[in-house]
């Protein structure tokens, strides 16, 4: 080859690499610039939901507990579960009926120098969610965002400066303010953020002083509308969980076709979950290689790998879901009859829960209905979420946990677990609940005791219309070959 030559294929050789990195670097532009555009939507649709629920939920909630004005309190440091309902987690949230369709919207002493979570507004550390929203009618910020020169007076000579005058000018009836006073925490094992007994001694005492004796006597309790406010869903919300439905199924979908048996090991699929061995019913995790004959159990929410990620795409919203796939021996076109059985058991439980799951009844006279459909359907309920080996083997257990879901809510609760003004409480229309329950089906093949247990946890909705998904449930096994 001549000198030229190779020049020339030099030349040609530099264009192409230039040409395919210009190209990388358009896409990479773009991928990025999507992903961009994604987080956006996201961030605004939680904007959305924040000021449809102050336009739907909130005047309706206010006039069914009789609550003229509510004050929710909040300061750095306390976790509350309100924060990312309301945008905030420092300063007087104030919301006021003054008659009309809207409820006013105001926070006083408002600081926002304190860092939003990031797992809800992307890579944006620092952010007025307040202002940005456009939720509110009044923001007032009465502190320094710095420290200013010394003096006899400290922070909380300020805390509630205005509130007192703020309040009077509405003279309102009866006041809610975030404290438990019936209800009591739901369970001990909740996280931290799931519990609304947010107000401090110290702000309580500095709330009565600044109101003054005629406005702290009308004080009372908001914990039922709190609980009514994190339950009822508006339209905006059911889109997100059916973005976040549609997102978790491709995850999942995904993780069950890169499935190789022999291969694959549990700790490279990127959603959370065990796997079964048939044989003997023994659970495997981690690095553990899957196997011919595994039934494998794979989930998104809480408890999976996205959900711990400090940038979950869809802030503080989440929703469970529990799959289940069996990989085939070498000639076996099926599950096994016994995996079989546990299935069609489930679905069977399902359906008994879609078809006496109804809006107005309360979550105990629910939960009888359903104990007594389970037992009359040739099941056995049980209590607790254990698997009771004295009881007739040739029967499967049902317990069940039908809480309501949603930022930790566990109001109301068809289950026999917590305590009963969890049951007392009547399902409202779009209440959203997950369907936990187990199918406890005997396995004494395996051993005395022994047993196959198939545990569900996906969201659903109740409406007048019935049981409602927002995307259609589990109801089939993954078949891996």
């Amino acid at each position: 080859m001549s000198t030229r030559q190779i020049m020339c294929a030099i030349l040609t050789v530099s264009m192409v690499l230039g040409l395919f990195s210009a190209a990388t670097v358009q896409w990479a532009s773009a991928m990025s610039g999507q992903q961009d555009q994604e987080e956006d939507n996201v961030k605004e649709l939680i904007h959305q939901i924040r000021r449809d629920k102050f336009d739907i939920i909130l005047p309706k909630i206010m006039r069914d507990h009789k609550i003229d004005m509510w004050i929710h309190v909040m300061r750095d440091g306390t976790i509350d579960p309100m924060s990312d309902e309301l945008g905030g987690n420092n300063g007087v949230f104030v919301f006021t009926d003054r008659g009309g369709d809207r409820i006013e919207r105001a926070v006083i002493g408002h600081r926002w120098e304190s860092p939003a979570r990031r797992d809800i507004f992307g890579r944006i550390p620092y952010v007025d969610v307040v202002r940005e929203c456009g939720a509110y009618d009044i923001i007032a910020e009465e502190f320094s965002r710095r420290e200013m020169p010394g003096g006899p007076k400290t922070e909380l000579d300020y805390r509630f400066n205005g509130v007192g005058e703020f309040v009077a000018e509405r003279d309102p009836k009866r006041i809610g303010v975030n404290y438990l006073e019936e209800m009591g925490l739901p369970v001990e094992y909740e996280l931290p953020r799931e519990r609304p007994d947010g107000i401090s001694y110290t702000d309580y005492k500095l709330l009565v002083k600044a109101l003054g004796e005629k406005y702290a006597k009308r004080l009372v309790s908001s914990e039922y509308l709190v609980y009514d406010y994190l339950s009822q869903r508006v339209p905006s919300e059911i889109e997100m969980f059916k973005k976040i439905r549609e997102w978790s199924s491709e995850l999942l979908e995904r993780d069950y076709n890169k499935i190789v048996p022999g291969v694959t090991k549990l700790r490279s699929l990127v959603t959370g979950g065990f796997a079964r061995n048939t044989v003997d019913g023994n659970r495997k995790r981690g690095d553990y290689v899957i196997k011919r004959g595994d039934l494998i159990q794979l989930l998104m929410g809480r408890q999976s790998h996205h959900f711990m990620d400090p940038e979950w795409k869809f802030g503080n919203f989440y929703e469970d879901l529990i799959t289940y796939g069996y990989v085939l021996h070498e000639g076996e076109t099926e599950p096994p009859p016994k995996i079989k059985r546990a299935w069609a058991d489930a679905l069977k439980v399902r359906k008994i829960l879609e078809d006496n799951i109804k809006v107005g009844r309360t979550a105990g006279a629910t939960l009888e209905i359903l104990k007594r459909k389970i037992e009359d359907a040739g099941f056995i309920y049980v209590n607790r979420q254990i698997f009771n080996k004295d009881l007739d083997p040739g029967k499967t257990q049902v317990p069940l946990d039908l809480h309501a879901a949603g930022k930790g809510n566990y109001a109301p609760r068809i289950a026999p677990l917590g305590p009963d003004w969890q049951r007392d409480l009547i399902l409202p229309p779009n209440h959203h609940f997950y369907f936990e329950y187990w199918v406890y089906v005997p396995m004494p093949e395996w051993g005395e005791g022994r047993y196959l247990s198939l545990q569900f946890h996906d969201g659903a909705m109740v409406t007048e219309r019935g049981v409602e998904y927002f995307a259609p449930p589990p109801t089939e096994l993954h078949i891996i070959h």
